[in-house]
């Protein structure tokens, strides 16, 4: 069960989402049909950017709290000082990513990025499995 993370600058346009998710399919190998959903934070609800995007892939578009975010932090591979600044979070679309695969699997298991986050334009994407029974 993989799982896409999304992060991105406000006002990101839907073809930066999809390139940054072209480019982290590209990282880990896989292809489009692989990943279930989409997820990111909740403070990115209101980004027209993320839901055409999510809307054009076909893919349901999940916005996860920051709590939820954060319980995930441990696992990710990059760091913005910047999202660190204004989110507490170490990567938002890492940490999406990460939570993400975790509510695919219902909570049972772990959770593991396949590759740093991806970026294209304003946005960031990552991809994480659900590893259950680990």
């Amino acid at each position: 069960m993989i799982a896409a993370g999304f992060g991105c600058r406000s006002g990101c346009s839907a073809a930066d989402v999809r390139r940054a998710f072209a480019l982290a399919l590209a990282a880990g190998e896989l292809s489009e049909g692989d990943v279930l959903a989409l997820y990111s934070a909740d403070f990115k609800a209101t980004d027209p950017g993320l839901r055409l995007a999510a809307a054009e892939l076909g893919r349901p578009l999940v916005f996860l709290s920051r709590s939820t975010l954060a319980a995930s932090a441990a696992g990710v591979r990059t760091h913005s000082a910047q999202v660190a600044g204004r989110f507490q979070l170490p990567s938002v679309a890492e940490t999406a990513a990460l939570a993400g695969a975790l509510v695919l699997a219902e909570g049972r298991g772990a959770a593991r990025l396949l590759a740093a986050r991806q970026i294209s334009g304003g946005a960031a994407c990552a991809l994480a499995r659900a590893e259950p029974g680990t």
